[in-house]
């Protein structure tokens, strides 16, 4: 395939990939605590001095930088999202570098900056995918008696009843940190698997605030610009193909003359 070809046919393929990034981010940009998903390109030379598939002697591609890109897996951003309030007892945010841990039917733990909860016919505090947060000593239940609900900054939950008297502590919520969020792996844009990283509680540095939401963490004016952008690229690209591959069977044509 000659060059040119395959360079403008990879660029059409690589904005495809941007674009549908670009589209998830915008359908979920109601979405709280969902995190901007951000598309990765590589050289197709890199790609292959990475993988050792260059072979000693036929570096051509290694030494011109060959042709064409190649999607490179995706990314996300985990930049501070704006608080909403919400007035829902159970809606918690976060500021500051943790996560709150949240737990699948299977006993897996994921990560997550959606707080977004509902107590269960068990008074168990759970998303609208039905996994429950983790607390200290499990997943958290709130007494059925419950009446008013208080949670503190550090996560604390404290539950009033009926019967009178001061709201007593219920268990509090596990906030946590990695070393580096951009090396989980994404199950989607607002749940996340450590994989490998040590687990630990956030410090002091990451704040809990009751009745309120973190919105996704982009402008969705920005990003509408940038599928803008994509969308010309991939016409550029594509534009780009035909005139190769017109330019390719006039070529023919003279050969067989």
């Amino acid at each position: 395939m000659p060059k040119g070809v395959y360079a403008a046919a990879s660029a059409m393929f690589v904005e495809s990939r941007a674009l549908e990034s670009v589209a998830r981010n915008l359908a979920n940009v109601q979405t709280p605590g969902y995190r901007q998903e951000i598309p990765l390109r590589q050289g197709f030379a890199q790609v292959l001095e990475a993988e050792g598939r260059v072979a000693a002697g036929r570096d051509t591609i290694a030494r011109d930088r060959g042709a064409g890109v190649v999607h490179d897996q995706r990314a996300h951003r985990f930049t501070q999202g704006i608080l909403e309030p919400t007035g829902h007892p159970y809606d918690v945010a976060l500021t500051g570098p943790g996560f709150l841990t949240v737990r699948d039917a299977d006993g897996v733990d994921h990560l997550t900056r959606g707080g977004h909860f509902d107590r269960d016919a068990q008074g168990r505090l759970r998303n609208t995918a039905g996994l429950q947060l983790v607390g200290q000593g499990g997943p958290i239940t709130i007494p059925g008696d419950a009446n008013e609900i208080i949670i503190g900054d550090d996560g604390t939950i404290s539950a009033g009843t009926a019967g009178g008297g001061p709201p007593a502590p219920v268990d509090r919520i596990r906030v946590v940190e990695v070393d580096d969020p951009r090396r989980m792996t994404a199950v989607n844009g607002t749940l996340f698997r450590p994989d490998g990283q040590t687990v630990r509680d956030a410090d002091a540095g990451t704040l809990v605030h009751q009745g309120r939401l973190e919105k996704a963490n982009f402008e969705p004016v920005a990003v509408m610009v940038e599928m803008i952008e994509l969308q010309r690229r991939h016409d550029a690209a594509q534009k780009a193909l035909t005139t190769q591959a017109n330019l390719g069977g006039e070529l023919g044509e003279i050969v067989r003359m």
